[in-house]
């Protein structure tokens, strides 16, 4: 136990007090103190040294350390210990203790344990599921908007027609969508989508392997999601912070993404170019991964 602690200790970012992210630890060049990227990137001077016009690096030893650690899933109810890179997933997908918001409006945003959802729908809205429960096994594009119109008596069901695909109104924050490779993905905490599938291409070493699920780098599948949901033009992408960049018309092989992250950089005015000079930590990767990973986008 104390040998956890110490690792736990040595891993603690020294802004937030938490352990530092698996996905952005980052480390300095004047004390090799460890930092989550977004505590420390606007931070002058060195909060431990003091030292001023210092520089951070990805903390890529440090990140598998983190990503390897264990810790209880914070659900109520649920007892399972998971590696700190698979906690994500695990919430999303396999918890049966995630909560769950019933979306008809006269429950009131219900919320309850996944395992009791089902319990839930058959106690409130059995008729419903009675009357829909065919359009479960529908292809997607036959699949009719459904809504539940409530009146005095029993609630009334208003079926319309499935409008033609290229009018269907889809709202990313709420729903899935499949990218190029069939996987279902849905917007992280970068705003970027994320599968949670293997990486392709080129194997970067600021990540786990694995697209998102909640920020970072993503497949090229999802990376078309994000350049086609934008509607971007041709030679912009989307860099692992969920920042637009495109590729300089000066400098042709580099991306900037414009945005004031680089105020700890001596050598800019602050901005990431945005048509020459240095890039932040996200564009760079964006210059790696362009031809490797996302050259057919």
């Amino acid at each position: 136990m104390a040998d956890d602690d110490n690792l736990n200790l040595s891993l603690t970012c020294a802004i937030c007090l938490d352990v530092a992210s698996a996905d952005n630890a980052v480390e300095t060049s004047c004390c090799h103190h460890l930092f989550c990227l977004p505590c420390i990137e606007n931070v002058e001077p060195c909060p431990t040294c003091r030292t001023e016009n210092y520089q951070t690096t990805p903390a890529y030893f440090a990140r598998r350390l983190i990503g390897n650690l264990t810790v209880m899933c914070p659900n109520d109810g649920c007892t399972v210990k998971v590696s700190r890179s698979n906690l994500a997933n695990h919430l999303a997908v396999q918890c049966s203790y995630s909560s769950i918001t019933c979306p008809d409006p006269e429950c009131q945003n219900f919320k309850c344990p996944k395992k009791f959802f089902l319990e839930h729908l058959t106690n409130k809205h059995e008729q419903f599921l009675l009357d829909n429960y065919e359009k479960l096994w529908e292809k997607p594009e036959n699949i009719e908007r459904v809504t539940i119109i409530h009146t005095d008596e029993r609630p009334q069901i208003l079926v319309e027609a499935p409008a033609p695909s290229n009018n269907v109104e889809f709202d990313d924050r709420l729903e899935r969508t499949q990218n190029k490779f069939g996987r279902y993905a849905r917007l992280g905490s970068s705003g970027k989508f994320y599968c949670g599938g293997e990486l392709d291409g080129f194997q970067c070493s600021c990540c786990n392997g694995k697209c998102g699920t909640s920020n970072g780098c993503n497949c090229s599948g999802c990376m078309l999601l994000d350049v086609q949901k934008r509607q971007l033009p041709r030679g912009w992408l989307v860099n692992r912070d969920g920042a637009s960049a495109r590729c300089s018309r000066v400098e042709t092989t580099k991306f900037y993404c414009g945005r004031m992250v680089m105020t700890h950089d001596r050598r800019t005015d602050g901005y990431c170019g945005p048509t020459d000079g240095e890039q932040c930590m996200a564009c760079q990767k964006l210059n790696e991964q362009q031809y490797r990973r996302y050259g057919e986008i």
